[in-house]
């Protein structure tokens, strides 16, 4: 075995040293695809004990690929996964326990996958996901889904899509309920253009539950948008629309998988001269002026999309988007009316800005301050 161990340490230190000299990475997209990449285990007990799922990969590429690493979000998830390399065209496998011991409560864990292929490997790792929801207990449809948009129970009528960049489509799913006796047809009656909605089984068998999988396509949007986004879904339930709706949040950025590596090299890259703007003790009502200094240090134009505030107290003075030339630099004002918040005291309010630099896709500004 210690043998055994050695030959592996000096496997993996030769790969490391070819990737030093070989600066090709390849992409997901070309060598390996998941059956899935995210694994809902729905409502477990805890009483159960350890609940395992397994995520199947195949290599799509043409060369040898090995996974070298899964490392775990928390200790309370061990994953164990195929060892040896995998061929073009063959499948290997990772498989996670969740432990299922450490109270009654929503969980979701990450799985971060780290693959070598040939003599190379991936230009980012590859992040997996387990979720679920532990009980103490068995509970009914109606204590599980407690949000109701007519006879369709749902855990909560807003979700998020995190981040999704420019031209990728990303799509989640979550777990809907028929809280009545007799099955329930589920189809969209309007819907946010880039947002689709679909439900399996459609329809629903009485007091039963079932899959609702919600997509944002940027493409598909009204005009080409960026940063924080919110899109709605109306349901029609049996053939009537429901006044309550369904909300899906993301938040939209620039892409830059298929980015040459020379263009990459050239890329804007945003400084600021000062990201916090402390405006001190003031009373409520009084609306503080923030002015930050941007500048590209890279050496083709910066584009700052888009610049989002936490709430409607930020409001963005500086016309978007904002171009600054390789060397130049420009001022993003912004006003924050404290009389719009609905506390005093201490006062943080993070701004994300949303540019076209590969090293800092999304940069933060502060505001922070005491309201009286």
């Amino acid at each position: 075995m210690r043998r055994i161990a050695i030959l592996l340490s000096a496997f993996l230190l030769s790969l490391t040293g070819l990737q030093a000299q070989n600066e090709t990475f390849f992409k997901e997209e070309d060598v390996i695809r998941f059956d899935h990449k995210v694994h809902d285990f729905g409502d477990v007990l805890m009483s159960e004990g350890p609940v395992t799922c397994v995520f199947t990969f195949t290599n799509i590429g043409k060369l040898p690929l090995v996974v070298h690493n899964v490392i775990s979000s928390c200790g309370c998830t061990t994953p164990e996964w195929t060892r040896q390399p995998v061929r073009p065209g063959a499948t290997g496998t990772i498989e996670a326990t969740f432990s299922n011991d450490q109270g009654p409560y929503p969980f979701e864990k990450a799985l971060t996958v780290y693959v070598g292929v040939g003599s190379s490997g991936l230009d980012k790792p590859i992040v997996l996901r387990l979720r679920g929801e532990a009980h103490e207990r068995k509970m009914d449809l109606d204590e599980l889904f407690s949000t109701r948009i007519g006879d369709l129970g749902l855990r909560k009528s807003e979700v998020s899509l995190g981040y999704i960049d420019q031209g990728v489509v990303k799509s989640d799913q979550m777990q809907v309920a028929n809280l009545s006796k007799t099955e329930l047809s589920v189809e969209t009656a309007s819907a946010t253009p880039g947002l689709t909605v679909s439900v399996s089984p459609n329809p629903i068998p009485a007091r039963s539950m079932a899959r609702l999988t919600y997509t944002v396509d940027p493409a598909r949007m009204s005009g080409m948008s960026w940063g924080k986004q919110r899109f709605e879904a109306t349901l029609k339930l049996r053939g009537r629309e429901q006044a309550d709706k369904l909300a899906v949040t993301a938040v939209i950025k620039d892409h830059f998988g298929s980015m040459p590596r020379a263009e990459l090299e050239k890329a804007p890259v945003p400084v600021v001269d000062r990201s916090y703007h402390e405006f001190g003790q003031v009373r409520k009502g009084t609306v503080v002026q923030a002015v930050y200094t941007l500048r590209n240090k890279g050496k083709s134009p910066l584009v700052i999309h888009q610049v989002d505030g936490p709430s409607a107290a930020t409001k963005v003075r500086t016309a978007m988007p904002l171009t600054i030339k390789p060397g130049g630099k420009a001022e993003v004002k912004v006003s924050y009316d404290t009389g719009a918040l609905d506390f005093t005291g201490e006062a943080i309010e993070v701004l994300s800005v949303i540019t076209n630099a590969p090293s800092k896709p999304i940069l933060n500004l502060f505001i922070t301050g005491n309201v009286q």
